[in-house]
């Protein structure tokens, strides 16, 4: 016979009973929780950078790659066929006007001078022997003349004589021819002798001209050598910095070969470089600009030739030293990022670049509102290295997600924390 249920009974199964209700309502409501959020991201505020739409005059420019280098660098080349002797400096190094930077051997230099000076002491010592020489042989003949003008002088008295007796036939016709011929001898011994003194003085003065000549020559020639001994200390021809230099001593240098390069580092230049595809828009006068460190430089586009890299423009960059940043900032091959100035859109909608879009055309961005980031289509046109243009989509004052945001761009709606 059945025994009715005891209370305490029933009231264990009403306890069971709502404890099970209990954990399966827990279970819905945590099911739910996690349904919608799994609809609804939240990120925090502090994980995202977010920028302001804005309007401003916008430069449209390209991008290409740059290189700082210097206006003017000196390449120092060995003037003769020597070794390397001494290294005083380093690459890298800042230099003065007239430092001392290498030193190569002078030791054959020194020997062909040595030389030369007595070859030039034993010229010399020749023109002097010939100056002696001339002056002896003229006084000799000078002597030998004035006896000669004796002699003249005493047959020209005998001729007169014999002249004066002849007309009272006192002397015989042959002394008396006798005595003519002896005065034209000897006039005749006079002219020869006068003739051979003006011939020995211009063959001793051609002489010493020779002589004269040659010592010019091999004091020329021992001048070039002084230059070239001066050339074996290898000094800075002005301030700049060492970006290049021979250091191994010991080793040998030939003529002409580069010992070292120096870089004017007051004053420098953009080299860079784009693609060809860009060159329609590219042209001479172009203005270009960058940023390092800070501070901002213009420049303007001298040159633009072809690389010896296919498909790649080389430009020649002139910094604006006139409204341009301080020139010392700047480093020899330091790498910049060049904006090359297209063109200026007056009064553009404008958004801060950054990682969440790539790009023109239209592109889907978060704007905040309320605590939440709603995806937008939005059109973007043109562009510098700092902004974006807003042609569509966007309205000033709009707050974006500028920083990246691939982990939620299938998101219609995100939660800001």
């Amino acid at each position: 016979m059945d025994q009715p249920i005891d209370k305490n009974t029933i009231r264990l199964r009403q306890h069971k009973n709502f404890a099970k209700g209990a954990v399966i309502l827990t279970f819905v409501i945590l099911l739910f929780w996690l349904l919608v959020n799994s609809f609804v991201t939240s990120i925090n505020r502090v994980d995202i950078r977010t920028a302001k739409v804005f309007k401003t005059h916008l430069k449209t420019d390209l991008s290409a790659g740059g290189t700082i280098v210097p206006i003017n660098e000196e390449t120092i080349a060995s003037h003769i066929n020597s070794r390397l002797s001494k290294v005083f400096v380093q690459a890298g190094q800042t230099v003065t006007k007239g430092q001392l930077l290498l030193k190569l051997d002078n030791t054959d230099l020194t020997l062909k001078i040595a030389n030369m000076n007595e070859e030039i002491a034993l010229k010399e010592n020749q023109v002097i022997t010939r100056h002696l020489d001339l002056t002896r042989t003229n006084n000799e003949q000078n002597g030998k003349l004035e006896l000669l003008a004796i002699d003249l002088e005493s047959r020209q008295t005998k001729l007169a004589r014999l002249q004066q007796l002849s007309t009272i036939g006192g002397v015989s016709q042959h002394d008396l021819t006798e005595a003519k011929l002896n005065v034209k001898r000897t006039q005749i011994e006079i002219r020869q002798l006068q003739q051979r003194k003006k011939d020995s003085a211009a063959s001793t003065t051609a002489q010493i001209e020779g002589l004269k000549l040659e010592q010019s020559i091999v004091e020329k020639s021992r001048q070039d050598q002084l230059r070239l001994l001066t050339a074996t200390k290898v000094v800075a021809a002005n301030d700049g910095l060492i970006v290049w230099l021979k250091n191994d001593e010991g080793s040998a240098v030939k003529l002409g070969e580069p010992l070292v390069k120096i870089a004017d580092t007051s004053a420098y230049k953009v080299a860079a470089t784009i693609s060809d595809f860009y060159a329609n828009q590219l042209w001479q006068g172009m203005k270009a600009e960058f940023s390092y460190d800070n501070q901002d430089y213009f420049g303007t586009v001298n040159s633009i030739i072809g690389s010896e890299q296919a498909g790649i423009l080389s430009l020649a960059i002139k910094l604006d030293t006139a409204h341009s940043a301080d020139y010392s900032a700047l480093r020899q091959k330091q790498r910049v990022d060049i904006s090359l100035i297209t063109g200026i859109i007056e009064n553009a909608l404008v958004l801060t670049k950054g990682p969440f879009i790539n790009g023109s055309g239209l592109k889907d961005v978060f704007i905040i509102k309320n605590e939440l980031a709603n995806r937008s289509e939005v059109n973007i046109g043109a562009g510098n290295r700092d902004y974006y243009q807003i042609k569509t989509g966007l309205a000033i004052g709009d707050e974006v997600i500028i920083s990246d945001v691939s982990a939620f761009v299938q998101k219609d709606e995100v939660r800001i924390n």
